[in-house]
């Protein structure tokens, strides 16, 4: 129940101050017992500020620990406390760990995680790219670490999931929250061989200063970070410098040098970061740092050929269409032989309803078949 008790201390703010909370447990012996604590009590520790202990006990409700639990409960998710030996360990190296996460599903156990990061709006390119890299991590048993939001995070997901593999998303709201909205069926299938994860209370929405939060956490589950496309101004390129701090390893994915889609992952090439065209360049990398920590490979690399993962990735997806039942969905991905189209375009030329068709372009994106451009066009991958 203690994970509770410092699950409800994390979830006031900005209350006692997060950086204080460890502190505070060790003065008063448990999370139950600082959350507990009167005023005077916590004045006494001398640990915090006195705006600190008014804003605690000003947002503290008695309930909150039991709310929180019946939550989770509820909802099949579960708290890992900083003290659990679940706990990631390689998340524990960062400077500032979460207290608690939220998990609904299975963290992987795994030594070496890779993460994929990059622009919200992505080019069919950057999808594509990511798409790439994600496969081949999963084929070699590697879990891909992104934060579940549109463009970039939901190609590598879906690629990952569709190559068999595990991959975690990290979510920079609540874990009752889906943002966004239309990745609720993507979340569900992650937490059915992954996790969905989040350190924020049930109830907090997806507000924008969550996100570079949102983003240490994909850092510190990953051995490695690789940016498919970003532009110069974005949360990838906050996530790239996190991990630079962190001292993990950055790749990034050169672009088209005619487009502003990819200048940041330019930028971070030329202060440092590692050109990579091929999931093998990575593998390189992996195999040093198994050999550098005296770790016997798990994962055997067999792939040699830079075109090998395409055409891994082509034989699986020309399996998945040869197994769509639905006549709507072979008809979808009949009119997109044209070029990408709207929602409405396509209600207009299948000639079905709208909810049916948008249903059907849901579960397309589902299974890595179709992406949509930053205008809501969908194009065939």
């Amino acid at each position: 129940m203690d994970a509770f008790y410092l699950a409800a201390l994390c979830a006031v703010t900005p209350g006692l101050g997060r950086s204080r909370i460890p502190r505070l447990i060790e003065f008063f012996g448990s999370a139950r017992a600082v959350f507990m604590a009167s005023e005077e009590e916590l004045r006494q520790a001398h640990i915090c500020t006195e705006k600190q202990i008014s804003s605690f006990i000003s947002g503290r409700t008695s309930d909150l620990p039991e709310r929180l639990a019946l939550f989770c409960n509820r909802n099949n998710v579960k708290i890992l406390s900083i003290f659990d030996h679940e706990y990631p360990a390689m998340l524990k190296e960062i400077h500032d760990p979460p207290l608690v996460l939220y998990v609904r599903g299975v963290l992987p156990d795994s030594m070496y995680n890779l993460a994929v990061v990059g622009s919200r709006d992505a080019s069919p390119y950057g999808v594509k790219a990511a798409a790439y890299f994600a496969a081949a991590f999963a084929g070699e048993r590697i879990p891909v670490i992104s934060g579940g939001a549109r463009g970039i995070d939901t190609a590598a997901h879906k690629a990952c999931l569709q190559a068999g593999g595990v991959t975690v998303a990290v979510l920079g709201c609540g874990i009752d929250i889906c943002y966004p909205a239309e990745n609720k069926k993507l979340f569900d299938c992650i937490a059915g061989s992954g996790a969905v994860i989040t350190e924020f209370a049930p109830g907090t929405g997806p507000k924008a200063y969550n996100f570079p939060t949102r983003n240490r956490i994909i850092v510190g589950l990953s051995r490695g970070v690789l940016v498919a496309e970003a532009a110069r101004k974005s949360g990838a390129i906050i996530t790239a410098g996190i991990a630079a701090d962190e001292a993990r390893e950055v790749y990034c994915v050169p672009g088209n040098i005619f487009t502003g889609g990819s200048i940041g992952c330019h930028d971070l090439i030329r202060t440092g970061a590692k050109l990579v065209d091929s999931p093998n360049d990575i593998f390189e990398d992996m195999r040093d740092w198994y050999s550098r920590n005296h770790i016997v490979q798990q994962n055997i690399f067999t792939m040699t050929e830079s075109n090998t993962y395409d055409i891994a990735v082509i034989r699986k997806k020309e399996q998945v269409e040869s197994d769509i039942k639905s006549a709507l969905g072979k008809k979808l991905l009949q009119l997109l032989l044209q070029g990408p189209l709207s929602l409405e375009e396509l209600t207009e030329q299948s000639g079905k309803p709208f909810a049916d068709v948008s249903m059907e372009l849901l579960n397309m994106q589902v299974e890595g078949l179709i992406a949509a451009d930053q205008a809501q066009r969908y194009y065939r991958i």
